[in-house]
């Protein structure tokens, strides 16, 4: 009885009809029948599940005021039913563990030095997910010494304080002071574990020895060698695999908690930089540091935009006919007191610094330290192998030899692929970005196929680069995977032709080494590619981390009467980005040759000091501008606490330019401005709810299909949901 009123409560707390019988007593029930209110439509899909639901009758007691289930005994061993199988598993407990009320922290963080070593302090939370599955007050809180926010901080010091220093790679050697304690106990643990690997197939042939002489003793009855001997061999071959899996499998564990970690605060760091980015940099410009020596230079730097107009008529005749199909050639402004490359961070960029760049280094922190223990390892198995097989070994190894430079080769072009792919993979997802953004205009005008067909050649292209990649990749794996087959082949050939015995011990343990280059030969290439890759990728968020910020150089009073006073203030827009994006990536060899035309067009043009003249002069101002960008001037105005003010104006005037200069987005070139109140920028984005196309319509309101319709065919959505 005691069991099947448990079963009874159990079932009542996870049957819906039956949630009455968990309330308080005193608690008011219903005493009225209830109705159900059903269309026609409705009626008749419900009756359909009727009869497929479990026939529950509920019934009313005037002395407990609690409703009671009672479910039919047939639809009750229906659902309880269990495969056979699984009753007989002993670790299934009947009893299911609690959901815990509030999560607790991990257990790593006070975990003990046998803990940390076995990892039983992850025991808890895998039984609990072996019994049932895992809530989110199951899930342990953060290890404190692991939070983004610590690490991100700590990180970010360091950054600043060696790039101050003029340190040549600041990020590389913050995220060393960062992680340096766990990254080098997996490299300790990883050599180890390299040691235990060769030591082991070498205590084999002492250990084979040992059988061969107990066999021939017994055959010839002589007295056997002392047993003691090989009980030792074999506990020490034991506990040599033991300790290489342990190395191995806490080689692996640091190295990915390193990777994720170092992931999550480079990501931290990349928000953070964006949101203080200048527009300066955004636009792909720098400060002149110079002002005083440009003045000076300002009659050279006539000449020189003189020389440049002839050189840029002369190209662009080459350019019509051989590269018409690279995009309108765009020219940066000549805004004072800007220089840089035009590149720009765009959001995508940015956006590819985050996703793409940071899981490359996240996988490269993995593995890396077969770098350097794999040659380790290789090295002291060559000198085992001269033990076992005596010269014969170095024919293998000669074939070892033969094929790294062949691999170090192939790699060298992997990372100069990678540096063109990443080029590509920033343009496809920058103009992907723009297109998101700009999408009320480009339904507007019916750019979709336009844009679409530019993106899939963008991405035609990636797609085509990524394949030769990879390609030169299996390639490398291919080789590295064949190469200790045949070079123990060619031990071993040797080996007998040098009149050698073929003794079993020396044999069986030459070609256990053999078998244990396979694993440092297959992976490090693999690595090496990670690391080229994660190298290229720490450059890149190194650039974007050194690059300017927006400085607030505003007069902040908060004791001033009046909010808002800026006088004879001049701003400035920065310039568009200029890197034409179409130009990146691989070119062909026709277009190699036409770019040395190119080049040696632009030396003559230099050496001749042409100048331009009559129809050359105008074609070549048609293709070129050096319109500045849009400024505000002379800006003298003062608002008072407490004031509504409105802005009129006609389009293009420079309203939201106004509100986007007191906002700090545009670059101050003169005058004051005084702040004497905190201040908040609300521009008017567009945004939806995350919910369906028809929610976002009808955005709570009644649905009517009629309105509906005429509001899809107004916004021009109907081809786009076919």
């Amino acid at each position: 009885m005691a069991e099947t009123g448990r079963q009874e409560k159990e079932y009542a707390s996870t049957d819906p009809a039956g949630a009455a019988d968990s309330t308080n007593t005193a608690e008011p029930v219903a005493t009225e029948p209830l109705q159900s209110v059903v269309s026609d439509s409705d009626s008749s899909s419900n009756s359909a599940e009727q009869k497929d639901r479990p026939l529950v009758d509920r019934t009313l007691t005037t002395t407990t005021t609690r409703s009671s289930v009672m479910v039919e005994p047939e639809a009750d061993e229906h659902r309880i039913k269990k495969p056979w199988y699984r009753s007989l598993n002993p670790l299934k407990k009947r009893t299911l563990p609690p959901i815990p009320k509030e999560r607790v922290l991990s257990r790593e963080y006070n975990a003990g030095l046998i803990s940390r070593l076995t990892w039983q302090w992850m025991a808890p939370i895998m039984h609990v997910g072996y019994q049932r599955p895992l809530e989110l007050n199951d899930i342990w809180l953060v290890n404190p010494d692991r939070e983004a926010g610590v690490l991100a901080k700590k990180l970010g010091t360091s950054f600043k304080r060696r790039a101050a220093n003029g340190d040549r790679y600041p990020l590389l050697w913050a995220m060393h002071e960062t992680f340096h304690v766990e990254f080098w106990i997996g490299g300790l643990c990883q050599l180890s574990a390299s040691i235990f690997q060769v030591m082991s197939p070498f205590t084999l042939r002492y250990l084979i020895s040992f059988a061969a002489q107990a066999y021939i003793a017994q055959q010839l009855n002589r007295p056997p060698p002392d047993i003691g001997k090989g009980i030792g061999l074999v506990l020490g071959v034991t506990l040599m695999q033991i300790l290489q899996s342990l190395g191995t499998n806490h080689f692996i564990y640091r190295g990915q908690m390193v990777g994720a970690q170092a992931r999550g605060v480079l990501i931290t760091l990349i928000f953070e930089k964006a949101m203080k980015l200048s527009g300066r940099a955004k636009a792909g410009g720098k400060a002149v540091e110079d002002q005083e020596k440009d003045k000076e230079n300002q009659e050279k730097e006539k000449e020189a935009q003189e020389l440049k107009k002839v050189k840029d008529n002369l190209l662009k005749r080459l350019r019509d006919k051989k590269f018409s199909q690279q995009g309108p050639q765009v020219t940066p402004d000549k805004a004072q007191g800007v220089s840089g490359d035009g590149a720009g961070w765009p959001n995508g960029r940015i956006v590819n610094l985050m996703s793409v760049d940071t899981y490359r280094i996240d996988q490269a922190s993995g593995m890396f330290h077969i770098i350097w223990t794999s040659p380790v390892a290789i090295l002291i198995t060559l000198v085992v192998l001269l033990i076992n097989l005596s010269y014969s070994a170095l024919a293998g190894f000669a074939l070892l030899v033969i094929g790294i430079p062949v691999l170090t080769k192939a790699i060298q072009t992997l990372f100069k692929r990678r540096r063109t792919i990443n080029k590509v993979t920033d343009q496809r997802v920058s103009l992907t970005q723009e297109v998101l953004q700009s999408v009320r205009f480009v339904k507007y005008f019916g750019w979709e196929t336009s844009f679409l067909e530019r993106i899939k050649q963008i991405r035609k292209r990636e797609i085509r680069s990524i394949q030769i990649l990879l390609a030169i990749r299996n390639a490398i794996n291919a080789v590295s995977m064949s190469m200790p087959i045949f070079a123990s082949m060619l031990s071993f050939i040797t080996f007998s032709l040098s009149q050698h015995p073929l003794n079993p011990a020396p044999i069986f343990s030459s070609l256990a080494l053999f078998n244990s280059l396979r694993l440092p030969l297959n992976l490090l290439p693999l690595v090496i590619g990670q690391v080229i890759d994660a190298w290229a990728s720490i450059g890149r968020i190194q650039e974007f981390l050194l690059a300017e910020e927006q400085s607030d150089d505003f007069n902040w009073d908060m004791e001033n009467k009046d909010a808002v006073v800026v006088v004879k203030a001049d701003f400035t827009w920065e310039r568009t980005i200029t890197q034409d994006p179409d130009k990146d990536g691989p070119q062909t060899k026709q277009q190699v040759k036409e770019a040395k035309k190119v080049a040696k067009v632009e030396k003559a043009a230099v050496k001749a000091g042409m100048s331009s003249e009559g129809s050359d002069r105008s074609e070549t101002a048609s293709t070129l501008t050096s319109d500045e960008p849009f400024k505000l001037h002379e800006m003298d105005f003062t608002l008072g606490r407490k004031e509504l003010v409105a802005v009129i104006g006609s389009v293009g005037s420079g309203k939201s330019s106004l509100l986007a200069a007191l906002a700090g987005d545009m670059r101050r070139t003169k005058g004051h401005i005084t702040m004497g109140v905190s201040r908040a920028f609300c521009p008017q984005y567009a945004w939806i709810q995350n919910a369906t196309v028809r929610e976002n319509i009808v955005f709570g309101k009644d649905y009517e299909r009629r309105w509906y319709d005429e509001v899809v065919d107004a916004c021009a959505l109907r081809p786009d949901r076919k």
